[in-house]
């Protein structure tokens, strides 16, 4: 086979050009840090990486979730909390109030304080997070409670819900959980009760029917404060959990992707090494020209 002077120059050339190449790319990789950056460097890694990227995106959006919901459970916790200290002081006060020994005086004292405590029910009833009211269930822009009326439709007495991997916990609160009663009668309308019958003087009814339904009210709140703990905890589990695995998934990504910087460094090095010996060889392979000699 003969050898021309312009098959040397063209081998040469392409084998410098390829050189130039190589060292392009172990640039790439020092500044990415990544082994792999393209599914042409490697399908199959390439494949692996954009799986595991696309789980971490939504484990990302699921902590976020738990985060949102966790700021919800603690004002349910405090608030709940608050509410069923109102209510118990409510029934101390029906319970001195039944008392057949107080006068017109006294009466009236723990009437103008039940007064006082029905508007702090409805300020608690109309706490807000972010915007939203929080008793409001589905209808968390308006206002559960107006002057003392319950204004949260019906059809909206629906429980918050989230969901992370897989799991769905619901962790809301309406205001027909905490402040209704079977019977139909809310807080409001209890507290109205006991005034109007302190006002009359009827101890009886006080004691025998509005402190019953004081007493529902107040397990009621005990009962939702049971779960919120329970969600509590389980949201504490769930958060855990999705820490743990974005931390294995992390550290799993980085081995399929990432560089080892220190054989980068070394190959890079070599292929500098082997560029100028290239130029060398060249300088002295390729034939010069005329061009070559114009000044």
């Amino acid at each position: 086979m003969r050898i021309t002077n312009g098959m040397i120059n063209e081998r040469t050339l392409f084998n410098i050009q390829h050189s130039l190449y190589r060292i392009s790319k172990l640039h790439d990789k020092l500044s990415s840090g990544k082994e792999v950056s393209y599914p042409s460097d490697d399908a199959v890694v390439a494949t692996r990486a954009s799986n595991i990227s696309s789980r971490m995106r939504e484990l990302k959006q699921f902590k976020r979730n738990v985060e949102h919901t966790q700021n919800f459970v603690n004002i349910y916790d405090s608030t709940i909390q608050e509410l069923t200290n109102v209510y118990h002081r409510i029934k101390e006060l029906i319970v001195r109030g039944a008392n057949g020994t107080n006068d017109a005086a006294e009466r009236e004292a723990i009437a103008s304080e039940l007064e006082k405590l029905k508007e702090h029910l409805e300020d608690i009833a109309n706490t807000q997070l972010g915007g939203e009211y929080i008793f409001g269930g589905a209808r968390s822009d308006l206002k559960p409670v107006e002057n003392g009326k319950i204004q949260t439709p019906p059809d909206a007495n629906i429980k918050r819900k989230v969901n992370a991997m897989g799991f769905t916990i619901e962790y809301g609160v309406t205001v027909y959980d905490v402040f209704k009663l079977e019977n139909g009668k809310d807080a409001f309308t209890v507290i109205d009760d006991a005034i109007n019958a302190l006002r009359e003087g009827d101890s009886l009814k006080l004691s025998n029917i509005t402190l019953k339904e004081v007493n529902l009210l107040e397990n009621s709140t005990m009962e939702v404060f049971a779960q919120i703990g329970a969600n509590s905890r389980t949201l504490e589990l769930v958060s855990s959990r999705l820490t743990d695995i974005d931390t294995f998934m992390t550290e799993y990504l980085s081995k399929e992707q990432d560089a080892d910087l220190t054989k980068v460094l070394t190959d890079l090095s070599m292929q500098q090494s082997v560029l100028q010996a290239a130029l060398k060889s060249a300088a002295q392979v390729l034939q010069k020209t005329l061009v070559d000699f114009v000044s």
